[in-house]
């Protein structure tokens, strides 16, 4: 399974000399999981989280990603891009994000990115909304500043075909 690829753009709100301080004034942290469904004796589901070591055609893997700021000041115009892996097909609105985001998705590489509702796909002389099996990236645009010395988190879901 390929990486998954993280890419952080900060807005020009952002001061450039925090770029070239000591401290990363932005840590990006990137863990996958694998989803484990175990059924109960009462028939009760439950959904485990365990480190993605291993995983098989039809495993589901949860991508998140930690954003953190390490500066004393909120930093605005946020956003954080997500390659959806090679051999996995994103599961339908399983992208999430702690704070105010707006989601967006390619179907194009990243070269173009829209809503889930607005994505479309040529075929032929024809366009059609998308289906969630043909995306390949996931955008999320913070609408809101992460805080001095905060932490978010966005994720998403695949599955391994």
């Amino acid at each position: 399974m390929r990486k998954v690829v993280a890419a952080i753009v900060i807005g020009s709100m952002f001061s450039s000399s925090l770029l070239f301080a000591k401290v990363k004034p932005i840590t990006l942290t990137t863990k996958s999981y694998k989803e484990i469904v175990s059924i109960g004796k009462n028939g009760k589901k439950t959904i485990k989280l365990v480190e993605a070591k291993k995983v098989v055609p039809g495993d589901y893997v949860i991508y998140k990603n930690s954003i953190k700021n390490n500066t004393n000041k909120a930093v605005k115009d946020m956003v954080l891009n997500n390659a959806i892996p090679e051999h996995t097909e994103y599961v339908a609105n399983s992208a999430k994000c702690s704070g105010d985001c707006e989601i967006l998705f390619s179907v194009d590489g990243g070269k173009s990115f829209a809503k889930a509702d607005k994505l479309m796909v040529k075929i032929g002389n024809k366009k059609r909304l998308a289906s969630p099996k043909e995306y390949t990236n996931v955008r999320w645009v913070l609408t809101s500043a992460l805080d001095a010395n905060s932490v978010t988190d966005v994720s998403f879901k695949t599955r391994l075909q």
